[in-house]
């Protein structure tokens, strides 16, 4: 497999190689030079001056002609530029590659040898790219080769051949992952101690996920909750850090409970299962919005805050800025996607035979979003808005059980499936295993408080 630093000791080996050639080629002239013989004319007595005359074309004869030493452009070693270019928001390989002087026709070229083993498009925003040209004289200077590493870890190297052709190899690149164990303690946002933690701010969305079928986290995440978090790092070939991979394991305790996930991959599917063996997943998610508030409480004699009298709550409000994505609570089908009187922009979800979900007050729908169509848990169904009866953003969320309204915050949930027998022993040393990686990790974490 080759890596960058393969390419570059290739591309300058390959200019050192002509570059010995030339020295030398110097080198033999240089020394032709100097060892000539220089013959003296005896000077006659009785022609000073003609002896002179004679003396210089003997020394010039015996020298040789610079006219004679091959100075053909084609022997001096070409020159390597390299450039690494970053991918925009608005560019596109193409237009990147138009932009940093490569030809149009070179640039449709090589992208079209490209694409046939590999796609493009799976290129984002941020990505480097190294353009490497060869100065073959002052005046000529040519594309040589594109090199990439791709987002899915492969090395993409595009070689000139000939005139106008190219050669693409694609490579896995070879990477190494190191397992890190962090703990922490929330006194602020979850953000802010997740970073300082060092977790990376990346995994926190997924952290949160794990718990999102038991805890909803603006109600019951408090200072002084305290984290546990098992992850990969991803590193390159060099040892450097690229990027963090996958939660492995997590611990959260709040309010003097501890809640645990734990990763296992079965018949190629990743589950987290909690430390007693039991599926994290459950039929619907605790809260539809990530990281928000609740600003009004399932409440059956709430006083309306726009009607101004007394009108029971059957759900529950989640403050949140427009736009904000809203996700289906559940696997289901989608009953109704319309307006719905004060309910505004509305969406109900038939998740089986015992519940629905309702989500009220959007400002749009999702894409594909409409009556009869499948949805996943977790998907984006819509987003916050104000629409209908409403005093501001925020999403009015709904839990029907057999068709009637019920406290979302407080119905209980049914567990999802055990881990299976013949793999419950490995499944418990796996747990073992992470527990004893964070005891380590915070009597380190105290020893280094202490100095």
């Amino acid at each position: 497999m080759t890596t960058y630093a393969d390419y570059r000791l290739f591309k300058f080996m390959r200019g050192f190689k002509n570059t010995l050639y030339i020295l030398g080629t110097a080198t033999a002239v240089l020394a032709s030079i100097y060892i000539a013989p220089i013959t003296h004319a005896k000077l006659p007595s009785d022609d000073p001056i003609g002896a002179v005359i004679q003396a210089a074309e003997a020394d010039t004869l015996n020298k040789p002609s610079f006219a004679s030493i091959n100075t053909n452009d084609n022997i001096l070693p070409p020159i390597y530029i390299e450039k690494e270019v970053t991918l925009g928001r608005r560019d596109t390989l193409s237009s990147l590659l138009i932009e940093n002087e490569v030809p149009r026709a070179l640039t449709a070229r090589a992208l079209h040898r490209l694409q046939r083993k590999y796609n493009v498009k799976q290129l984002q925003p941020g990505q480097k790219v190294i353009i490497s040209f060869k100065e073959e004289t002052p005046k000529i200077v040519k594309l040589d080769s594109i090199f990439f590493y791709s987002p899915d870890d492969k090395v993409v190297e595009i070689n000139r051949e000939g005139e106008d052709d190219f050669k693409v190899h694609v490579s896995n690149r070879e990477l190494n992952t190191e397992v890190v164990a962090i703990t922490g303690e929330i006194n602020d946002s979850l953000y802010m101690s997740a970073k300082k933690a060092q977790l990376p701010v990346a995994l926190v969305p997924a952290f949160a996920n794990l718990f999102a079928w038991e805890l909803d986290f603006t109600r019951d995440i408090r200072p002084g909750a305290t984290f546990k978090v098992v992850y990969e790092k991803i590193l390159d070939e060099k040892g450097n850090y690229l990027r963090s991979g996958q939660v492995l394991a997590a611990e959260l305790t709040t309010k003097g409970k501890t809640y645990d996930a734990y990763r296992t991959v079965e018949n190629g599917w990743a589950e987290y299962y909690s430390s007693k063996g039991y599926n994290k997943k459950r039929t619907l998610l605790r809260t539809p919005l990530e990281f928000t508030r609740i600003s009004s409480h399932y409440n059956l004699r709430r006083k309306h805050p726009i009607l101004g009298y007394t009108r029971a709550h059957k759900g529950t409000d989640f403050a949140a800025p427009t736009g904000t994505p809203i996700k289906a609570a559940g696997d289901g089908v989608i009953e109704k996607a319309s307006w719905y009187g004060g309910y505004g922009r509305y969406i109900r979800i038939r998740h089986d035979k015992k519940f629905k979900s309702a989500y009220a007050h959007l400002s749009r729908y999702a894409r594909g979003i409409k009556a009869g169509k499948k949805v996943k848990q977790g998907q984006t169904i819509g987003y916050v808005g104000t629409s209908g009866r409403s005093s501001g953003p925020h999403l009015h969320y709904e839990l029907l059980v057999y068709g009637k309204q019920v406290n979302a915050m407080k119905q209980k949930l049914p567990t999802g499936a055990k881990v299976k027998k013949k793999g419950l022993k490995a499944f418990n040393s796996m747990v073992s295993k992470y527990q004893k990686m964070w005891e380590e990790t915070g009597k380190a974490r105290i020893a280094n408080a202490s100095h």
